[in-house]
């Protein structure tokens, strides 16, 4: 069936906000989208696009300007302290590390092409079914109305008053995610995480000859790793052999905590959640943004199949929930691997790491999950 004369509200111009509008908008939807910051924008940190993001984005139509500066990573692995290799692959699927400031770009850039009303300076403070409703008091009317806006989630939180019950994790680690200059012994096409008791440093790539990105994951209570302008000497003695990397660290990174959502629905009538505002996750499988982009795709093509929205939200979350979850579920054990086992404990978590990347009932698992969710589009 047909939706032009179908209205979409959505809250945060985010990646998950802006690629529904995308998908909305081309299925013939009027959208307006609602950013409370002056203009749309993202951090300079990195971010992995797998197989499902790159063909999430290729569906939208904003893959090429999306991997701008970026690099296609042919190879991956995990080094414990003691120098071995734990997990590995040289892939045969779509990998790309990109500036998450392009992928927003080229979403924004798109959805503006396809007439979405993108409004900056604009404060959502909530919903209720039917409206979304701004924090000067306005209430905007729509069909649907979407909470896009991310882990402190304000159109999540006023549907507490509607029946829905939400469950934060705290997971107990803090994150650094920053871009920096590239040097010539930084990876072009590879990337590479080390493990060191508690702590991990990853580099990806970026453009493949001047910057790199850099991620680091610490427990709270690690107060000289989680120390800015970085201690440089705290994490040497960590990673002896990454210390031209941690002097490269930009000093006005910062550290943010890392939280699951869990909610009993993705929806309240004609009210839905979608990317970090319904189900964040550890970003440990790179399946963030990759996720809310696929969920994107599949709740519009569920909303174009049905003939009442409160249907069309019904029928994806039945298809789409099983598979973020098993993705956030896995990211949490890798979270909680890396960063609460104590030390008489880390060779073995060598050993569960080696365990897991040789399971092929996981890998199967994981890539029908890949799979599922490529065949929503």
């Amino acid at each position: 069936m047909t939706s032009q004369a179908r209205h979409a509200e959505i809250a945060g111009a985010g990646i998950a906000g802006l690629g529904l509008a995308c998908q909305l908008a081309e299925a013939g939807w009027t959208v307006r989208v609602h950013e409370r910051a002056s203009e749309v924008r993202e951090s300079g940190a990195g971010i992995a696009l797998g197989q499902n993001g790159v063909d999430a984005m290729r569906t939208i139509g904003a893959f090429d300007r999306g991997i701008l500066g970026g690099s296609k990573v042919r190879y991956w692995n995990i080094v414990d302290q003691w120098g071995r290799v734990v997990q590995e692959e040289h892939l045969s699927t779509e990998l790309y590390s990109i500036p998450r400031s392009s992928l927003l770009r080229a979403l924004h850039e798109r959805a503006l092409a396809l007439g979405v009303d993108v409004v900056t300076r604009s404060p959502v403070h909530g919903a209720r079914p039917g409206c979304l409703v701004l924090a000067d008091g306005r209430e905007l009317p729509g069909d649907l109305i979407v909470g896009a806006d991310g882990t402190r989630s304000q159109v999540r939180d006023s549907l507490l008053n509607h029946g829905l019950r939400v469950r934060r994790i705290d997971l107990k680690v803090a994150g650094l995610r920053a871009c920096m200059p590239a040097v010539p012994s930084d990876p072009s096409d590879a990337m590479l995480e080390w493990l060191s008791g508690q702590r991990r440093v990853g580099l990806i790539p970026l453009d493949g000859k001047d910057l790199v990105a850099i991620y680091m994951f610490c427990p709270p209570q690690d107060r000289p790793g989680r120390r800015v302008p970085l201690d440089v000497a705290s994490w040497r003695a960590s990673y002896p052999q990454l210390e031209g990397v941690f002097e490269r660290v930009p000093p006005d990174s910062s550290w943010g905590e890392v939280w699951e959502t869990h909610c009993s629905s993705w929806s309240v009538g004609n009210v839905a959640l979608i990317g970090d505002a319904a189900f964040s996750m550890a970003p440990n499988l790179g399946q963030g943004g990759c996720t809310a982009l696929q969920a994107a795709i599949s709740m519009t093509k569920s909303l174009q199949a049905a003939a009442a929205v409160e249907e069309g939200l019904k029928r994806w979350e039945a298809q789409e929930r099983p598979h973020v979850d098993y993705v956030q579920r896995w990211s949490g054990r890798y979270s909680r691997l890396c960063s609460k086992t104590p030390g008489p404990f880390l060779r073995g978590r060598s050993r569960v790491f080696g365990t897991w990347g040789r399971s092929k009932r996981l890998n199967d698992r994981f890539a029908g999950v890949e799979a599922r969710l490529l065949a929503s589009a």
